[in-house]
């Protein structure tokens, strides 16, 4: 683009990192609204490298009668399918709420490179949480610990939330 006023090209407009977080959490909590819907926690996750959508992932544990599949795990297993390949270096997973302790080994094990939560977990108090797992070198030595960003758009999270506790 150019300014007309010294013929200098100017760079496009890119949108920020936290305007990038936000937009990916807005899928999120549109995600744990899925999940609400089939009777299941408000959670939902996506993982993404750079530009591209990897995978979502919708919370399944009532419906699908599974332990395991919370929204992480269901974005891990699909990003796995379609890259491959366990090794997600250098992807983004983002989260509506901060992931549980299992959640946080696989994303360990995954090697995921950030992972940005929206409302914090409910471990607090315990002597282990998700967040001690993702970011305690001693928990996986031989996996690096993912950059951790917490609270983005929290307030959305904990509205879904809220809006789940008041139904009958």
């Amino acid at each position: 683009m150019r300014d007309s006023r010294d013929n200098r090209t100017e760079a496009p407009l890119m949108s920020s990192p936290s305007q990038q977080h936000e937009r990916h959490m807005r899928r999120c909590i549109d995600l744990a609204r899925q999940a609400i819907a089939s009777g299941d926690t408000p959670v939902g996750s996506l993982i993404v490298d750079g530009d591209e959508l990897v995978s979502e992932g919708v919370e399944a544990v009532r419906a699908r009668h599974d332990a395991t599949a919370h929204a992480e795990m269901e974005a891990l297993r699909t990003a796995f399918a379609r890259r491959r390949s366990r090794d997600l270096t250098g992807c983004t997973l983002y989260t509506s709420v901060e992931p549980c302790i299992m959640c946080a080994y696989a994303i360990r094990l995954a090697r995921i490179s950030v992972v940005v939560c929206g409302a914090r977990g409910g471990d607090g108090g315990q002597a282990v949480s998700g967040h001690l797992v993702l970011t305690d070198e001693r928990v996986a030595p031989n996996r690096p610990s993912p950059l951790v960003i917490r609270d983005v758009l929290q307030e959305c999270q904990l509205g879904v939330s809220r809006s789940t506790e008041e139904e009958p």
